[in-house]
């Protein structure tokens, strides 16, 4: 019997970690509205640039924890690790729908 995979299921990654397809799906919303021409006002700019660094910064995350895993770090390190990256997952996935809604309010 095969399993199938829904919408908000969590799939597994090579360092133990598991990344939403919500937020992955999310985050294509994302880069699809900031190719169209926004309109923001000096609030929601923070609020998108601050998006953005938090992105970059969990990719970063990602990738040291992928690097940790291939040197054999302790189990504490990495536990620590994932942790982080799993909190600012949890953060990610509660403010991009409304980030998200505001943002497409701004397309011409």
């Amino acid at each position: 019997m095969s399993e199938r995979w829904t919408y908000g299921q969590m799939l597994p990654r090579r360092a133990g970690y598991e990344e939403s397809w919500e937020l992955t799906y999310r985050v294509e919303q994302l880069r699809e509205l900031v190719g169209q021409e926004l309109h923001l006002d000096p609030v929601l700019a923070e609020e998108l640039d601050d998006t953005l660094a938090r992105l970059v910064q969990r990719n970063q995350r990602l990738r040291g924890l992928q690097r940790m895993m291939a040197t054999d770090r302790e189990p504490e390190d990495l536990v620590m690790h994932r942790a982080a990256l799993e909190d600012l997952d949890r953060q990610l996935l509660q403010e991009l729908p409304g980030l998200l809604e505001r943002l497409r309010a701004t397309i011409l």
